[in-house]
C-alpha cells in the first residue's frame, strides 16, 4: 500500500510536467499568413504646363502737365481771379517764355489782374516792360497798380524810368509816393536829388525819412546842410535817419552837430549812431560812447558800438576787446567780441604801416 503511495507520488511529481513539456514543444507552429506586396500605386502624370500669359501692354500714361503752358491758358480765362492767379504763377516760375502773355495782361480790365503781371513782369526783371510799367505809374486809375508798377521798376532799373518816378513823388496816394521814392533810390537816380532835398519839409514824416535815406543812398553832398538841420527835427526817427545819411555822405561839415548828439542826455541809438557816423569820417570823439554801450543789452546798440570800436579804435581798445571777449560766457556775443577784435588788429596794422 505503501509502495502504491510512493508510485503515485513519483509520477505526479516527475513524469506529469514532463509529459506536459513534451506536449508543448511538439505543438506545431501556426505560420502567418505572408504578407501581400502592396499594390504599385499608378504614377501619377504631371499635367501639362500652362502657357505663361502674355503680358498686358502697359498704358500709355498720359504726359505731365505743364504748369506754365496751363498758366499760358488760364490767364487767357473769363475768370478774373484765375487770370490773377496765372499771372501769379508765370512770376514765380522765373520763366521768361511766360513775358509777352505778361505784357498782354497788363492792360487786363481787372486791376487785381493788372497789379500780378506787373509784378511777375518785376519778378522777371523783363527790361521790355519798362515804358509800360512807367506809363501804368502815371496813368493807371487804380493805385495799387501804380505802387506795383513802381516797385517792379526798382527790380528792371532802367533809368529811362526816373522822369515817370519823380512824377510819381507827387501821386495821391501815399503808399505810391513811397514805392516811387524808394525806387528813386535804389536807382540812385542822381537827377532826383533836388526833388528829393524839397522833401525833406513834407508834413509826412515817412517821406521826409524816405527822402532823407534816399538823399544818403545818393551821397548827396548838396543835401548835408539841409540833413544837418534834419537831425533836429521833432520825429525821432527822422532825426535818426538824417545821422545815418550823414554818415554815408561823410560831409565832416555836420560833424559838429553829430559830436552834440554824443550827450548823456539822448537816446541810446541816436549816440551809438551819432558816434558811427563820427567815426566813418575818421573820428574818434564817439569812443566814449561805444565803450559805455559795448556791453549793451540791447544788440543793436551795442553791435552799432562795436562797430564804433572797429572803425576808431586805438591799442587800448583792442585791450578792452580782449578783456570783454575773456569775460563773455555767450557764444554768438563771443562771435560779435572775435569779428571786432579781428577788424581793429587790421585798423591797428595798416596804421601802422603808414
Amino acid at each position: 500500500m505503501n509502495n502504491m503511495k510512493k508510485i503515485s507520488l513519483f509520477v505526479t511529481l516527475f513524469i506529469a510536467p514532463a509529459l506536459l513539456l513534451c506536449a508543448q514543444t511538439t505543438a506545431p507552429k501556426t505560420s502567418k499568413p505572408p504578407l501581400k506586396k502592396a499594390a504599385a500605386k499608378p504614377a501619377v502624370k504631371k499635367a501639362a504646363p500652362v502657357p505663361a500669359a502674355k503680358p498686358e501692354p502697359a498704358a500709355v500714361s498720359a504726359p505731365a502737365a505743364d504748369p506754365l503752358a496751363e498758366s499760358l491758358e488760364k490767364i487767357k480765362s473769363t475768370d478774373r481771379e484765375e487770370r490773377r492767379k496765372a499771372a501769379d504763377y508765370i512770376g514765380q516760375s522765373r520763366n521768361p517764355k511766360g513775358a509777352p502773355a505778361l505784357m498782354a495782361a497788363l492792360s487786363d480790365d481787372a486791376p487785381r489782374v493788372r497789379q500780378s503781371a506787373a509784378d511777375a513782369l518785376g519778378m522777371l526783371t523783363w527790361r521790355e516792360a519798362s515804358p509800360k510799367l512807367s506809363d501804368m505809374l502815371i496813368n493807371d486809375g487804380d493805385a495799387g497798380v501804380r505802387q506795383q508798377a513802381a516797385i517792379s521798376l526798382s527790380y528792371i532799373m532802367d533809368q529811362a524810368a526816373g522822369p515817370a518816378l519823380v512824377k510819381a513823388l507827387k501821386d495821391t496816394a501815399p503808399s505810391v509816393r513811397y514805392a516811387a521814392l524808394h525806387t528813386l533810390a535804389v536807382m540812385k537816380y542822381s537827377a532826383a536829388e533836388g526833388e528829393m532835398i524839397g522833401l525833406l519839409s513834407s508834413g509826412d514824416s515817412n517821406m521826409r525819412r524816405g527822402a532823407i535815406s534816399a538823399l544818403g543812398q545818393l551821397q548827396s553832398k548838396k543835401a548835408a546842410g539841409p540833413l544837418a538841420a534834419a537831425m533836429k527835427d521833432s520825429d525821432q526817427y527822422v532825426r535818426l535817419e538824417a545821422v545815418k545819411a550823414l554818415g554815408s555822405i561823410g560831409d565832416t561839415s555836420s560833424a559838429g552837430e553829430l559830436i552834440k548828439l554824443l550827450a548823456p542826455g539822448e537816446n541810446a541809438q541816436l549816440r551809438v549812431e551819432a558816434a558811427y557816423s563820427l567815426a566813418k569820417m575818421d573820428m574818434n570823439d564817439g569812443l566814449p560812447v561805444a565803450y559805455e554801450y559795448a556791453k549793451s543789452a540791447d544788440l543793436s546798440v551795442r553791435s552799432q558800438a562795436l562797430n564804433v570800436l572797429a572803425l576808431a579804435g586805438d591799442a587800448r581798445t583792442l585791450q578792452f576787446i580782449e578783456e570783454l571777449y575773456t569775460a563773455e560766457q555767450d557764444p554768438a556775443g563771443k562771435g560779435m567780441l572775435d569779428f571786432t577784435r579781428q577788424r581793429l588788429m587790421l585798423r591797428i596794422k595798416t596804421l601802422q604801416k603808414k
